[in-house]
């Protein structure tokens, strides 16, 4: 690993640790890092990552992430959009989650949404 790539992943580590508290939030932060720069209905949030009956459940998160900074409304023709802020740095750092492999979005979801052990 590089010295940009250990910055980066340091970066993105606390990121997480600071806005993603929850899988729905890992979830919708990974999905506006596919689409940075797009604007979505909160009815088109809940069927991309196809949550059933957790349409409540992302609208929180929505509002925590807009609470939070990472996340902006904006009102077109009567429906409330959502896309990412137009912050640089914090856009860069969702970009960077969505990036993440498979076997690195599965250490990253461990972390964040530990598997209760009994």
């Amino acid at each position: 690993m590089t010295a940009s790539e250990i910055a980066i992943a340091e970066k993105l580590d606390q990121f997480l640790k600071e806005y993603a508290d929850s899988y729905y939030c890992l979830e919708i932060l990974r999905f506006f890092g596919k689409y940075p720069r797009a604007r979505f209905s909160g009815l088109a949030v809940v069927h991309a990552l196809n949550v059933n009956g957790g349409r409540l459940y992302i609208e929180k998160v929505l509002r925590h992430l807009i609470d939070k900074g990472v996340v902006k409304t904006y009102i077109e023709n009567n429906v409330r959009l959502y896309s990412l802020t137009e912050d640089e740095s914090l856009r860069s750092l969702v970009s960077d989650l969505a990036k993440l492999d498979w076997h690195q979005w599965q250490l990253v979801v461990r972390q964040i949404c530990p598997v209760p052990t009994e």
